[in-house]
């Protein structure tokens, strides 16, 4: 093995060895009061482009430690060469005990099927294992205070369900879990549609972690805060578009309201980026006082590029500039002093797959004051990474949240005031009620398309009317993620929550609002709130019951508050065979104008399509444009094609090209503005009609001849406001 590079300049870019008094002597560098490091080191990879990967096994990873501190210390292994069993080991990341005798890390041997949570006594350097699902991953582990674990994995907490896939690699999920140092109680935690990782623990206790937030345009990694019993989730950094860049993840506390984390591009980028330092709002200066009392939120947070030279997408990177794959603050200064693990040059998996390279990353020194580094180690044939001192630190208080027996074992949800929003401003008197969507993915044996627009699988779990003091609650489902939509008496949608939520078994997440400002006080009517003294609406639970995962969804015919999910080929086809193939299909009796796709490039001869509204299957040369998908001619009439597709080819549209039916926006859809519904909630009428005009068209609106049945209305809205997806569980392939 390599010994840690010399203490010798490499560029501009790095310190003399004096400069930071890391070395010997009688100087106060920020490292001058560590007594040694803890290092991860792992072989070089290439196959970690996105930031979520966690199951990249490549023997050989271990432990070190390194004393002094600095470019000529002594490096000792810690784990695992002392024990046999562990010579093809691979470590994901550890995290260091509080009284600083124990090192948790994931780990992966030779003989094992997946990565498990093992515990390193520095005394002796024992190693045990924690048990734990063999077939599962859990990785990520850090320690909670009352000797417990927290770690991320791909094991499922709803019973007789299969864990979610993401949206792109179709890798399984890795979400929230935690056990105690012994083994004990192993608990997992609810579940988002995408993957979770990263956790690091704050002062006030919560843990803060990555989330891949994924619904329909939204794609991005953000920072968010849960308590330690994985209860009251909130947003922490990125969302509503205060974020630096795509992804934001490895966040670490600098001091209270503060965080350092690596921004960039969540694909190619190697899970590594440029540094931010993230201020929440309230942040505790150097004389220990808060600039803001209460104003901690995301809304209100700002961030600091301090690694401004290097990309936050996933461009390649210059020589000199290259990519920092985590941090770790030394001090709390205004430009803080950080241990970084760096690599330089092109840190991006394709420009490294082009040249059959792989990232070098090793340990620096970084003054952000001045935008240097300085070497530590750097063992060219292995990733140096996740370097902290060896060092004991204050265990924050137990930080947990109550949870309600009466609920029996569901969630409740609702707010205090629907009207009250961050992201929308409702007119008074708009909203009926809230719906509640569950989502999906492929997990369940559904094409990893289930539509054009790409959105997750939707199930509709009913909606909750507002009372008259604007509150609302319903009772739903534990373990799931769920979307919700303030609709209208039409059952369309007003405003679309951008996000999936969750919660575990009896806990309570209950709003002020409709997505408000997470720093103000919500006030309400002294009194019993009126959705709680009528009691919460039940969408597919009770305080008794749960509506199993295969029982969620219906059969036609149904009424309209029956329905759960939109199979294109099931639930609209027969719609419009029946009502509306006779002017718009093959012949086009309609006379719609066709338009054209074009390839620039001239490898996709050109496409011309005319609106039709038949069950076709979609010709060949049209798959590219489907974006691979099986699709009807008149769902992509409606939907339209893949967009992620037009973008990688270049697509060019000429002649009449529209998009009929809008994702999560049936109100705004060409298709149910002429179609103009009628009055849904709280009771049916049919001379109550959506549109006085149709806003698309600016002209008087159409009310059809033969007009759709309340069902047939509110089957057209929900295909649009769920997503414009193709597959529901209502019409999911039989399996192969």
């Amino acid at each position: 093995m390599k010994q840690p590079i010399q203490s010798i300049a490499i560029g501009a870019a790095l310190f003399t060895l004096g400069a930071l008094g890391c070395g010997g002597g009688g100087d106060s560098g920020p490292l001058s009061n560590v007594d040694s490091l803890v290092i991860l080191q792992r072989p070089k990879r290439n196959d970690v482009g996105n930031v979520f990967a966690y199951t990249s096994y490549v023997p050989g990873a271990r432990l070190v430690q390194l004393k002094p501190p600095t470019a000529d210390g002594k490096l000792t292994t810690l784990c695992c060469d002392q024990d046999p069993d562990f010579k093809d080991l691979d470590i994901t990341g550890y995290d260091l005990s509080f009284d600083a005798k124990t090192i948790v890390f994931s780990g992966r041997r030779g003989s094992d099927r997946s990565y498990g949570l093992f515990l390193l006594q520095l005394s002796d350097r024992s190693v045990t294992q924690i048990a734990t699902d063999p077939t599962r991953d859990y990785v990520t582990p850090i320690f909670l205070p009352g000797d417990r674990i927290l770690f991320m994995a791909n094991a499922v907490v709803e019973a007789g369900a299969a864990q979610f896939e993401d949206e792109y690699e179709r890798a399984t999920t890795s979400q929230l879990g935690r056990v105690n140092v012994d083994g004990t109680d192993l608990e997992l935690g609810p579940r988002n549609l995408s993957h979770r990782s990263f956790p690091s623990l704050a002062s006030d206790g919560r843990v803060i972690f990555t989330q891949w937030d994924h619904l329909g345009e939204t794609n991005e990694a953000n920072l968010m805060f849960v308590n330690q019993d994985m209860q009251e989730l909130r947003e922490g950094f990125g969302k509503e578009g205060t974020g630096a860049a795509n992804s934001h993840l490895k966040a670490r506390e600098i001091s209270p309201g503060r965080f350092i984390a690596v921004a960039t591009a969540r694909d190619r980028t190697i899970q590594a980026g440029t540094l931010v330092d993230i201020r929440l709002g309230d942040v505790v200066n150097n004389n220990g006082v808060v600039s803001a009392p209460n104003n901690q939120s995301e809304a209100h947070a700002t961030f600091k590029v301090l690694t401004p030279d290097v990309p936050m997408d996933n461009m390649p990177s210059d020589q000199t500039i290259g990519r920092y794959h985590d941090a770790f603050p030394l001090d709390a200064g205004d430009k803080p002093n950080l241990l970084v693990s760096w690599a330089d040059g092109p840190v991006e998996s394709e420009e490294l797959a082009a040249a059959g390279l792989s990232a070098d990353f090793g340990i620096y020194l970084y003054d952000s004051a001045h935008q240097q580094r300085r070497p530590i180690l750097d063992d060219h044939d292995m990733w140096d990474i996740y370097a902290r001192p060896l060092a004991t630190r204050s265990a924050p208080n137990v930080v947990s949240s109550a949870q309600d027996p009466k609920l029996g074992g569901n969630v409740l949800v609702g707010s205090l005031n629907v009207y009250d929003s961050s992201l929308h401003t409702f007119q008074p008197g708009e909203i009926f009620g809230v719906r509640v969507m569950e989502g999906f993915s492929s997990e369940e044996g559904f094409p990893e398309m289930f539509g054009t627009p790409r959105f997750e699988g939707h199930a509709n779990l009913g909606v909750a009317p507002i009372a008259a003091d604007k509150s609302w609650s319903a009772l739903i489902p534990p373990n799931i993620p769920v979307h919700m939509q303030a609709v209208d008496v039409f059952g369309m949608s007003l405003f679309s929550e951008p996000v999936w939520v969750s919660g575990r078994p009896g806990e309570a997440r209950m709003c002020g609002g409709c997505h408000e400002d997470r720093t103000k006080t919500t006030n309400v009517t002294p009194g019993l709130l009126d959705a709680f003294a009528a009691g919460a609406t039940p969408l597919m639970a009770t305080s008794k019951t749960t509506v199993a995962r295969t029982d969620r969804q219906h059969k036609l015919p149904t009424t309209p508050d029956q329905i759960v999910g939109v199979g294109w080929s099931t639930e609209l086809q027969p719609i419009f065979d029946a009502k509306c193939i006779s002017c718009h299909g093959d012949d086009n009796k309609a006379g719609i104008a066709p338009y054209t796709i074009t390839d620039p490039s001239g490898v996709m001869a050109p496409v011309t399509w005319t609106f039709k509204l038949t069950g076709a299957a979609l010709p060949a040369s049209m798959a590219v444009i489907a974006g691979g998908g099986a699709f009807s001619a008149s769902y992509f009439s409606m939907a339209g094609p893949d967009m992620e597709a037009v973008e990688k080819n270049h697509l060019m549209f000429s002649g009449n090209y529209k998009i009929y039916m809008t994702p999560l926006d049936a109100h705004g859809s060409i298709a149910i503005q002429m179609l103009n519904p009628t009055k849904l909630f709280p009771a049916v009428d049919l001379n109550t009609r959506a549109f006085a005009t149709t806003p698309h068209l600016k002209e008087p609106a159409i009310n059809a001849a033969a007009d759709l049945t309340p069902t047939e209305f509110y089957l057209m809205i929900l295909a649009a406001d769920m997503g414009m997806n193709y597959f529901a569980r209502e019409n999911k392939p039989a399996a192969p």
